[in-house]
């Protein structure tokens, strides 16, 4: 059939190839309705291609649970390098390595195409972003192909979208057919060209179908119809051999669909469905023309050919007429009634998952699992259990955590297994932990060591106990001389038993409470080198959940002790890791420090879009969403915006019971934003409540916040001894000392807040240029009114609305500019592109750099990157 009316789209990718052999990768998404001619698009670019070009074609299942690695199986059929052999071992980590030498070793200018995108399993998308992320330096074209219609708000591919440089995206929507161009393909078919169109609203592959009918007077109502007219025209050996692919998948290999048809003639039944075009073949592998085809053949299906089909299919797998995996012989096990088979091979299927880093797919296996009529014994479930348990909190399904591992919990103390007890009230502390309920899941790990203490002889299980309940009194910050007896007790054990993981877990313990009790100058202080070491040792062991507690420990210590220039490293450490894997729970951590810590060093757009990112991801995990809503609610008051106490109740209502480390700050936060309003009594509360819960030792960063704010609301008198400096310096009235301080440590608006306590003019204008630079528009109203009541001349109105939407309050011109930086333009560059002197340039770079806080250009290009400012369009929407 001739393509029609796509030769713009096949120019914008032949160009993008073009681009790629220049060394310009880009990721060109092709999406459109159900049968618009995605496929047929890319079919037509594939054929095109200069001679020696490489292509690599995969494309995602239409199954529940997805597979994982899909697309990377249908690779690996055609390449030798080892990635098949990564695929069966279920090692991720191999599967990138082998698939990122595979894009390398084709050379500039390869076609890398995956195809069905809204049915993306975890782990393909958790590659995408890699290879995505790392486009502007790898010359390749990377196509995908989606159902825009298919994608909501919160459908995955657009959270990895999200992560990949939007320079490098483009993306091509495939139209409908005009009518012109259906009347051109109806041209002497005997079928009017108009009412096709109408009928088909130009959907290509509606209008093929039709047209292959043929003979036809009426215009059959839908696709199905359209489908089905055509098989019926099929010998009932063809038709048997069609009913066998679409039980068997979009693409099967020929023997076993020979194999699996009801039909004594199968190979010349599948001959007949490939000549009369219902299905296509390539070296040896079977596809139907598109999925709606074959799904409409499947709803024709009797439910017990359905169900003998699919038991026809699991038999022939499982006698290796064809390689399967487990995923895909539980398809046919489900979809065949077959429960015995479903129990052995979903959690095999699982386990698969789990290794290649599709934690949320191994999570729907184990369920799939659990699902089935209980033939298992008790142990065995409750095994089940616990891995559903664990699958669900690495892949932020807190909630659904802890359910499992309460009900493994009660499996094992009706079985009496002390042992196994225990164990699981151990993990069941850190599930009630994420979901927020600090004080309970301390109980709940004190009790877990209670159990294990009662079994001899102490092993690995009481070790962890030990370095479960040491975590969760450092996340309480109660009493941090407990948590460090329980972390030693578990590193003493752990090392005597030859148990790493547990050496690990209790070693970073150790390190975090050592951050925050010495004072943290110098190069790398002391306890960040411990953190370090356990982070080498847990890279060393291969322990994923304790480098990204690590990788998490390290931006929150070094943003409480406002060492950005240890939390900027250590951030873009830990989103190199988290993002090549599906630890959503651990990202979501990791953001709302970042959020924070983008906050407290006065870049308040980030914080913004950092935040509401978190947000609109909806995640689950309390302490991030309470973390996010605090920073949203803080911004809110400095900028004068309304909101700001429906962010504030909300972040305490998720911040869970008990938690100081997010109860606290919380109060100092809610404490500023009463006092930006003018309500000192409620304010002064707010301070006192916080202050009463606080411990000095332990955390002194937001200790010596939250003491600030009851003294700056008059309900203490001095501020404790060990405050932090610069507020110490503030509360003596040595306002200009301590704003000093403040800017040292890259802390802008606390300068501000301590410039505008003084009597000094020079130091008020001071305070407002630096409150307006960062669009606190409350205090900056505040310090401008009483300038003027002194009788100030000259006194900023503040940036122009214009200048105020964009970040650190740039001119449009700066926002120009940026976004050449960002788009790695050099000076002389953006002079020629601005017609401007290199000489205004280089004052324009030099403005940017001071408002945006950033040390060089390789500072601000990662900030217009995190802005999402690229070259032609300004930040993006929060």
């Amino acid at each position: 059939m001739t393509l029609l009316e796509r030769d713009p789209l096949l120019a914008e990718l032949n160009g993008r190839l073009v681009g790629a052999r220049r060394g310009q990768g880009s990721f060109v998404l092709v999406s459109g309705e159900a049968g618009i001619g995605k496929t047929a698009l890319v079919d037509a670019f594939v054929r095109g291609v200069p001679r020696g070009t490489h292509v690599l074609r995969g494309s995602c299942d239409p199954v529940v649970p997805p597979r994982a690695f899909a697309p990377l199986s249908d690779m690996a059929m055609r390449t030798p390098n080892g990635l098949r052999a990564a695929l069966d071992a279920a090692d991720r980590d191999r599967v990138f390595e082998r698939f990122l030498r595979l894009i390398r070793d084709q050379g500039s200018g390869a076609a890398v195409v995956f195809e069905d995108l809204h049915w993306a399993d975890s782990a393909t998308l958790d590659l995408l972003r890699v290879v995505g992320r790392r486009l502007p330096e790898t010359p390749i074209l990377l196509i995908g192909t989606f159902r825009a219609h298919d994608l909501d708000d919160e459908h995955p591919l657009r959270a990895t979208l999200g992560d990949i440089p939007s320079r490098v995206i483009v993306e091509l929507q495939v139209p409908p057919l005009t009518a012109g161009a259906v009347e051109a393909l109806s041209a002497g078919s005997g079928i009017d060209g108009a009412g096709l169109h109408e009928v088909t609203g130009g959907n290509a592959f509606f209008v093929t179908e039709i047209l292959a009918v043929g003979g036809a007077t009426t215009v059959p109502p839908t696709v199905r119809d359209a489908v089905a007219a055509r098989v019926a025209r099929l010998s009932p050996d063809g038709r048997r051999a069609l009913e066998a692919a679409a039980v068997l998948g979009g693409r099967v290999e020929a023997r076993l669909i020979t194999t699996v048809a009801l039909t004594s003639a199968p190979a010349s039944g599948l001959r007949e469905c490939i000549s009369r075009q219902l299905m296509q073949e390539h070296e040896g592998v079977v596809m139907f023309r598109h999925e709606l085809a074959r799904r409409a053949v499947l709803e024709r299906l009797a439910p017990d050919d359905r169900v003998e089909l699919n038991r026809r299919a699991l038999a022939a797998l499982q006698q290796g007429v064809v390689p399967a995996d487990d995923a895909r012989m539980v398809q046919h096990a489900i979809e065949g009634g077959a429960v015995e088979a479903v129990a052995t091979l979903a959690p095999r299927a699982a386990q698969h998952a789990a290794g290649l880093g599709a934690h949320g797919e191994a999570a729907d296996y184990l369920a799939i699992a659990l699902a089935q009529p209980s033939g298992t014994d008790d142990r065995a479930r409750a095994e089940l259990h616990e891995r559903y348990a664990y699958e669900c909190s690495v892949s932020g399904r807190v909630a659904a955590a802890r359910t499992a591992q309460e009900t493994a919990l009660e499996s094992w103390r009706r079985l009496g297994d002390r042992l196994r007890e225990g164990d699981a009230r151990r993990a069941l502390s850190m599930y009630m932990w994420h979901g927020g309920e600090g004080d309970i899941a301390r109980d709940m790990a004190r009790l877990a060591v209670a159990v294990l203490e009662q079994v001899e002889p102490a092993g690995r299980e009481l070790a962890h106990a030990y370095a479960k309940l040491a975590q969760l009194l450092l996340n309480s910050a109660q009493d941090d001389a407990a948590a460090r007896g329980w972390a030693a007790r578990a590193r003493d054990l752990a090392e005597r038993i030859g148990d790493e993981p547990v050496a690990v877990h209790a070693l970073t313990t150790l390190a975090v409470l050592d951050t925050y009790a010495e004072n943290p100058t110098g190069p790398l202080p002391r306890g960040w080198q411990a953190l370090e070491g356990a982070l080498a040792r847990a890279r060393a062991a291969g322990l994923s959940d304790d480098i990204a507690r690590i990788l998490i420990n390290l931006v929150e210590t070094a943003r409480d002790a406002r060492r950005y220039d240890l939390a900027d490293r250590y951030v873009d450490t830990a989103n190199e890791y988290l993002r090549d894997r599906e630890f959503d729970l651990y990202s979501n951590l990791l953001g709302s420090r970042h959020a924070q810590l983008e906050l407290q060093r006065g870049n308040w757009m980030v914080a913004d879009r950092v935040a509401n990112e978190l947000l609109d991801g909806r995640t689950r995990a309390s302490q991030a969403r309470s973390r996010a809503l605090g920073v949203l609610g803080l911004l809110r008051a400095r900028r004068g915006e309304p909101g700001v106490w429906d962010a504030l109740e909300e972040a305490v209502r998720v911040a869970g019971r008990g938690e100081l480390q997010e109860i606290c700050p919380l109060h100092a936060i809610r404490a500023e934003a009463a006092w930006l309003e003018g309500d000192l009594a409620r304010a002064g509360d707010e301070a006192a409540t916080g202050l009463a819960l606080a411990t000095p030792t332990g955390a002194p960063f937001w200790y010596s916040e939250v003491s600030f704010w009851a003294w700056r609301t008059g309900r203490i008198d001095a501020l404790p001894e060990g405050t932090f400096q610069p507020y110490a310096l503030h509360a003596a009235g040595r306002h200009r000392e301590a704003a000093d301080v403040w800017l040292a440590v890259e802390s802008p608006y606390e300068a501000a807040l301590a410039l505008a306590d003084s009597l000094a003019e020079d130091d008020l204008r001071e305070a407002l240029r630096l409150f307006q630079r960062l669009d606190g528009r409350t205090m900056a109203l505040r310090i401008s009114t009483r300038l003027r009541e002194r009788g100030a001349r000259h006194v900023s109105r503040g940036p122009r609305p214009s200048t105020r939407a964009n970040p650190g309050g740039l001119s449009e011109r700066e926002l120009e500019v940026l976004q050449l930086i960002g788009a790695g333009a050099r000076n002389v560059d953006i002079a020629e592109r601005l017609v401007l002197s290199p000489k205004t340039v280089d004052h324009h770079v030099s403005a940017i750099l001071r408002k945006l806080g950033a040390a060089d250009r390789a500072a601000a290009r990662r900030i217009a990157v995190q802005l999402g400012i690229k070259d032609g369009g300004g930040p993006r929407a929060t």
